[in-house]
């Protein structure tokens, strides 16, 4: 939407996965990146350097979810921890880390 692919495009590094984009980050080997923001942020707080949260208008939605598997479907456990992702207390954590719900 901006119109910078082209521009760039001869400079973009893709890593594997948002982590290994991180590394590349962290590391110097690139001077910057898109990477998720609960990378960056402790405590509900940006740990150092510079960011740009892209407005939400300018990409898709990113959704991520939990699910249990067949293999776990009769496991209480798991069935604890997707509750407790429900909950208020998980809630709160998971927006301290940037991520809306």
């Amino acid at each position: 939407k901006l119109g910078l692919f082209d521009t760039l495009q001869s400079k973009l590094v893709t890593g594997e996965n948002v982590s290994q984009t991180y590394q590349f980050i962290f590391t110097g080997n690139a001077e910057l990146g898109f990477i998720a923001l609960s990378q960056v942020i402790v405590d509900g707080q940006m740990t150092g350097g510079s960011a740009w949260i892209v407005p939400a208008d300018l990409h898709e939605p990113i959704h991520q979810d939990a699910v249990i598997l067949a293999k776990g479907q009769d496991q209480p456990a798991a069935q604890a921890l997707v509750d407790y992702l429900k909950g208020e207390k998980a809630k709160a954590i998971i927006k301290s880390y940037g991520y809306a719900l």
